[in-house]
């Protein structure tokens, strides 16, 4: 998987907005998706597969705003990401840009998927800005939301409309753009790549793909350069949660519960996903 090689128009920006957050039972209520040229390749409002319609406070999205916008069941937004994909690329490999991208948007996409019984194509592959930035811009201040990035780089805009997918991946956009060839001169890029959590592909991800990662903690002390030599790990603990967030925290050093949970959280899903495809 070589980046360098990688055409622009194969990477696709995109947001979601949701009903929960929880990796297994959250539905989505809009996606986004843009070209590298900034046009929309798909702007769509579905009902969750569960028919949970929440997060009104968050993201203005009720059961009106669905009707207004033609919302449709999210079988038929599966089979239209994807649909829209292979016309604009045909078989080519793809790149999913977003923020948050791997604590998230793409756990969320793909177990939506699941859900509907429709297979994503194993040459879709995910970037996430979130730790890109966190990289590049040590400093920024009062936090590396969306919104403190998107300020910090081009300066307030009260025009915008924080939490509708449309708007996010618009300053997504934007702020890829701005970045692009300082990540390409670091050769940052290839570090925050990864294949589907479901793919064989996953195991010889590099560790910094996983959500929680900074360079600061004691993965390579410990030989552990990619997400297979954790999964190791956790494979030798029986699949416990409980002994394997213990080991991470005294072995490795994590303290931080946040952190330490969502490293657990990702290794976990790769675990339920592997289990359930065989």
């Amino acid at each position: 998987m070589n980046l360098s090689e990688n055409n622009n128009k194969n990477y696709i920006f995109y947001d979601l907005e949701t009903n929960g957050l929880d990796y297994y039972t959250t539905g989505i209520l809009q996606i986004t998706m843009l070209k590298y040229n900034g046009e929309i390749l798909l702007n769509q409002y579905s009902y969750p597969f569960d028919k949970r319609i929440e997060g009104f406070d968050i993201h203005g999205i009720d059961e009106n705003k669905l009707i207004q916008n033609n919302a449709i069941s999210t079988v038929n937004l599966c089979t239209m990401i994807k649909k829209i994909v292979r016309d604009n690329y045909e078989r080519k490999d793809i790149y999913f840009i977003a923020y948050n991208n791997f604590g998230y948007d793409q756990i969320i996409l793909e177990n939506n998927f699941k859900l509907c019984g429709i297979k994503i194509p194993n040459n879709w592959y995910f970037i996430d800005l979130f730790p890109i930035i966190k990289e590049l811009y040590k400093n920024i201040k009062p936090n590396y939301k969306l919104k403190s990035i998107y300020e910090y780089l081009f300066g307030k805009d009260e025009i915008i409309n924080f939490h509708c997918s449309l708007a996010d991946t618009n300053c997504l956009y934007k702020i890829f753009i701005k970045l692009e060839n300082e990540m390409k001169e670091k050769d940052i890029l290839s570090k925050y790549t990864r294949p589907l959590m479901n793919s064989y592909k996953i195991f010889t991800s590099p560790i910094s793909t996983l959500n929680g990662y900074s360079d600061g903690m004691s993965f390579t002390t410990k030989n552990i350069y990619n997400i297979g030599d954790l999964y190791n790990i956790f494979t030798k603990l029986n699949y416990s949660i409980t002994d394997f967030e213990y080991y991470i925290e005294i072995s490795l050093n994590i303290y931080s519960n946040f952190y330490r949970k969502n490293i657990v959280k990702q290794i976990e899903y790769i675990y339920k996903s592997h289990k359930d495809s065989k």
